[in-house]
């Protein structure tokens, strides 16, 4: 199946779309290999068989407005609903209102240089007396699940960034798409299939040769039949950094030839952020049948192994999603899919103060997405360590002219880890794509 293009993208995530989009309006013929059976990476949906109400396995939220991803929903007619953001805290086996304990990110947004782990920030602020063991508790909880990261390595300047970059976006209050995440992206999606032999799923790159003179990139399917080679004069590589990170043979491991070491040096210094979503479905909604527990959408108890749910407002369901990130995600992955079943169903009964039986009396499904073990993931998205900003605009510089670098991992103002981060990251790897094909056409390589 040896294919010739102008431009070939590894990765059919929110990033790969986002080049391929910009770059066959412009003109250029593309070939995008995704290793799935589907578009959209780490935008993941799929729908209950009851009622058809799309469940999120991986990114599920818009946070504040973000132009790129309000454009797309509008071209795919999507509606975008907010979602109840009142938020219970368990504390001391208590369930108590909580919206107010999460005015530590401010303080979070705040930290200057040097950089330093941010634990040593949330040390300082406890040391201050300007927070509280509450506060502590939270702010840690908070940089684990929202952020996947570990306290004690993780970039305070990075977290501020993004912190600050959530709230010039109108802060990170969370709306979701109401006909799925999915078709946010179905407009992308639709412009690439109605080109032939653009889209290859089952495509799992292995080798990409380049030189200035264009890449040559062989492939074969997840079962291991080969699909030839994919030439073209320039790549765009989208996929995540824990696949960039992994090395042969591991599955979905891909090898640069001749190396890049100064590619290979950058993302030893990164992190992919483990994360672990439950979804249950209940057979009925109880949470909101209760006079404590019908105004919260978010339920934390940062002691938990599953801290934090959330309900699927402003859908009307049954459903609660579990959500842990950082060491708590690492420690779940090494259990079997039953044992986190248990775990959740643990965590639930101490936020609601029922029965293990009581609970698992109630489930009708559940479900576990462990993104760990997704190879063409393997894990949920960036986190930057102390000391290693500068490593994501080593990984997003391009080589060569040749080879090109996009996805969350390389959005450099504080949109990592964000589906509007990724897009922006392949709409300029595209922008610069086609400024080094001006210039070739103009003779000046």
């Amino acid at each position: 199946m040896d294919c010739s293009s102008d431009v070939v993208v590894l990765g059919a995530g929110a990033a790969g779309l986002a080049a391929a989009d910009r770059l066959t309006r412009a003109g250029l013929r593309v070939v995008v290999l995704e290793a799935r059976d589907r578009p959209g990476g780490r935008v993941d949906t799929v729908r209950d068989a009851l009622d058809d109400i799309p469940l999120e396995l991986g990114a599920e939220f818009f946070h504040g407005k973000p132009r790129l991803l309000q454009k797309l929903a509008r071209r795919g007619r999507v509606k975008v609903g907010t979602c109840n953001d009142s938020h219970a805290l368990l504390w001391r086996g208590r369930l108590q209102v909580g919206d107010a304990d999460f005015e530590f990110v401010e303080d979070l947004a705040a930290a200057e240089p040097p950089d330093r782990p941010v634990s040593q920030l949330i040390s300082e602020h406890a040391r201050s007396g300007h927070w509280s063991e509450r506060k502590v508790l939270l702010a840690r909880a908070y940089v684990e699940g929202f952020y996947a990261a570990t306290v004690d390595t993780a970039s305070s300047l990075a977290i501020a960034r993004m912190e600050r970059a959530a709230e010039a976006l109108g802060g990170i209050a969370p709306s979701r798409a109401l006909q799925g995440y999915d078709r946010v992206l179905a407009p992308l999606v639709r412009g690439l299939m109605r080109r032939p032999q653009t889209l290859f799923f089952n495509a799992v790159a292995e080798l990409v040769r380049w030189s200035r003179r264009g890449v040559e990139v062989r492939a074969r399917t997840r079962e291991g039949a080969p699909l030839g080679v994919f030439r073209a004069r320039r790549a765009v590589v989208t996929l995540p950094l824990g696949v960039l990170k992994a090395a042969p043979p591991e599955p979905g491991a891909v090898r640069f030839l001749p190396r890049i070491p100064e590619k290979e040096r950058a993302m030893a210094r990164l992190e992919m952020g483990p994360l672990v979503k439950v979804l249950l479905r209940f057979r009925s909604p109880f949470w909101e049948e209760r006079e404590d527990t019908r105004r919260h959408g978010f339920f934390h108890a940062p002691q938990l192994s599953i801290p934090t749910w959330w309900t699927l407002s402003p859908l009307r369901s049954r459903y609660l999603v579990g959500w842990t990130g950082g060491p708590a995600a690492e420690a779940l992955s090494r259990l079997r899919e039953e044992e986190v079943f248990r775990h959740a169903v643990e965590s639930l009964g101490r936020i609601f103060k029922l029965s293990r039986r009581a609970l698992e009396e109630q489930v009708e499904s559940w479900r576990v997405q462990d993104w760990q073990r997704e190879p063409f993931s393997r894990g949920g998205y960036c986190v930057i360590p102390a000391g290693a900003v500068d490593a994501m605009e080593v990984l997003a510089r391009p080589v060569q002219g040749t080879v090109f670098f996009a996805g969350e991992a390389t959005h450099l103002e504080g949109e990592e880890g964000t589906v509007h981060g990724a897009l922006a990251t392949g709409i300029r790897a595209a922008r610069e794509v086609l400024r080094n094909e001006a210039l070739a056409s103009k003779g000046a390589f």
